[in-house]
């Protein structure tokens, strides 16, 4: 059997700027500057990025069908769970969700890992690989202030894993 409960621990990041040069020094230290383009320094956002996990990930109860091992996959858009060699044992499994709040209308880069590992107790371990989330290619924070979206991921067991996995996600989000 494994199973996943997250805690996703946040790395939050933004755009500070050490020291605001100025417009004549700016303007002398580029060669390649137009020289009618005003010179404007990056200003710290009036509203820090907040992150709240809403729902970790969760693959819910599944067994070996043999000691060939099996994969199971939740997908991010729809939160189905795909099991390839693992029988069901009922339960519900869920994609992560989770909500950004900031600046509205600002673009922001949004960062998973490629992959996470999972320990159950006793030494075992799984990973958590191919995560994926339904976020578009250049995610903005909506006019309400908000940016919600969801991510899933693939687990490959092999034939001697059981237990139940857990494992930490780190999900960092910067204004761009």
């Amino acid at each position: 059997m494994a199973r996943l409960d997250l805690f996703l621990p946040v790395l939050l990041a933004g755009t500070l700027p050490l020291a605001a040069p100025s417009a004549v020094a700016a303007q002398a230290a580029c060669r390649l500057c137009d020289d009618e383009a005003p010179i404007v320094a990056r200003a710290r956002p009036a509203r820090p990025l907040q992150i709240d996990i809403d729902t970790g990930i969760d693959f819910d109860r599944m067994a070996l069908i043999d000691y060939q091992g099996g994969a199971a996959e939740i997908d991010p858009l729809t939160g189905q769970r795909r099991l390839t060699r693992l029988l069901d044992l009922g339960g519900v499994a869920m994609r992560g969700t989770v909500t950004i709040r900031g600046e509205p209308g600002r673009a922001v880069r949004i960062d998973l890992p490629d992959q996470v590992v999972m320990r159950a107790p006793g030494g075992r371990r799984v990973e958590l690989r191919d995560m994926r989330s339904d976020l578009p290619a250049q995610p903005r924070i909506g006019s309400d202030g908000v940016l919600r979206f969801s991510f899933g991921g693939r687990i490959d067991v092999d034939g001697e894993d059981f237990g139940r996995f857990r494992g930490r996600i780190r999900v960092s989000a910067e204004y761009e």
